[in-house]
């Protein structure tokens, strides 16, 4: 697993100026905590169905302005 990026750390903006725009976006919400905290709380959730769990990653992505594929 690739470590966060931090906007202080040495480098920061020579990586951040790799990023395409998905992975940017990514790296920028992965930042906040409580978008982190979030992420980690839906990756560790077991959904009854297909069903729920889109509408469980859709509830999430809300705030956020996401959208995840279907």
């Amino acid at each position: 697993m690739e470590t966060r990026l931090h906007w202080y750390a040495p480098g920061f903006l020579d990586r951040a100026l790799s990023l395409d725009l998905p992975e940017f976006a990514q790296e920028f919400l992965s930042l906040n905590e409580d978008y982190a905290r979030g992420y980690e709380a839906l990756m560790t959730q077991r959904a009854a169905d297909a069903a729920a769990r889109q509408r469980t990653l859709e509830t999430f992505a809300r705030p956020w302005g996401l959208r995840f594929p279907c």
